[in-house]
C-alpha cells in the first residue's frame, strides 16, 4: 500500500454547517480545562456504566477527562446521526478498534494527551493522534524499536529532535489507529517521514492509499490524522469544540 506523510497547517474554526461524514473529514479539538465547570453536566450525556467507568480512574484528572472526552465524542455523533447522544451503541472491532453499532458508514478516532482531546469524524476509517510535548522526555531509548533507521537518523540530526520524535511517533499511531494493525505490530516498519512510502500489506487485505498528515494542536501539542485520500477528495476540516456544543 502506499502511504504518504505531509505537515498541514491547521487553522481550527467554529463550526458552523451541518455535521456529514459524506461531506468532509472532520478534526475536533476539545481543551479539558475549558469544560471542568461544566462536567456535572456533562456527566447526563453519559450512560451508566461510562460513568462507572470514570469512577474507577484513581485520579480526578484522568476521571475528568474521561468524561469530557466521551461526553464530547456522544454529543459530535449524536449530531451526524440526528439522534440523542446516549441512544448511540459502541462496540469493539478486530485490535480493539472502536466502532457504532449498526453504522458501518461513519467512523470515528480518539486520542488525549494532557489538556487536549482529538476527535476525528470520518466516512471511511480514521486514526488520530495528539502528544504533548516533553523535551525532557528521553526518547532515544526507544529508537531502535519503533523506528527505521532513516528515522532514527532524521531525529538525531534534528535541531530539534524532540518535536521531529512526536511528529513522527504521532504519525505512526494515527496510522496503526486507522487500520486497526496493533501499536505492536512490527511498528518500526510502519513509514513516518514526509514523502510518499510502501508498505506491504496483510495477505488478504485490500491496499488502500493513506495520507497521514500532522499539524499543530496548540503550543507544545502536536497531532496527526490518517485517512484514505480516495475517501476525501481534501484535506481535513478543523474545528474547536465548545462547551455549548457538546451540552446540546
Amino acid at each position: 500500500m502506499l502511504i504518504s506523510c505531509n505537515t498541514l497547517s491547521a487553522r481550527f474554526t467554529q463550526k458552523t454547517s451541518r455535521f456529514s461524514a459524506q461531506a468532509e473529514l472532520a478534526v475536533f479539538r476539545i481543551r479539558i480545562a475549558n469544560n471542568k465547570a461544566f462536567i456535572p453536566r456533562l456527566r447526563t450525556l453519559l450512560r451508566a456504566d461510562e460513568l462507572a467507568r470514570a469512577q474507577r480512574y484513581h485520579q480526578l484528572a484522568d476521571q475528568q477527562r474521561f468524561v469530557v472526552a466521551r461526553a464530547a465524542l456522544r454529543s459530535i455523533l449524536g449530531q451526524y446521526l440526528a439522534c440523542a447522544p446516549a441512544a448511540i451503541q459502541f462496540v469493539v472491532g478486530p485490535n480493539k478498534k472502536p466502532a457504532i453499532q449498526n453504522e458501518p458508514g461513519l467512523h470515528y478516532n480518539v486520542s488525549h494527551s494532557k489538556d487536549w482531546i482529538l476527535i476525528a469524524v470520518s466516512a471511511a476509517p480514521v486514526g488520530v493522534d495528539v502528544e504533548a510535548i516533553d523535551p525532557l522526555f528521553p526518547f532515544q531509548d526507544i529508537l531502535p524499536h519503533s523506528f527505521s533507521l532513516p528515522e532514527r537518523q532524521a531525529i538525531m540530526s534534528s535541531p530539534d529532535g524532540a518535536h521531529l520524535f512526536y511528529q513522527l511517533w504521532t504519525r505512526k499511531e494515527a496510522f496503526v489507529k486507522a487500520t486497526a494493525r496493533g501499536i505492536d505490530d512490527e511498528f518500526s516498519t510502519i513509514p513516518a517521514l514526509d514523502g510518499p512510502h510502501r508498505l506491504a500489506a496483510a495477505s488478504g487485505q485490500l491496499v488502500p492509499s493513506w495520507l497521514v498528515s500532522s499539524f499543530t494542536v496548540a503550543d507544545g501539542y502536536v497531532g496527526a490524522v490518517a485517512y484514505q485520500p480516495s475517501a476525501h477528495a481534501v484535506v481535513p476540516s478543523f474545528y474547536n469544540l465548545t462547551i455549548s456544543e457538546i451540552d446540546n
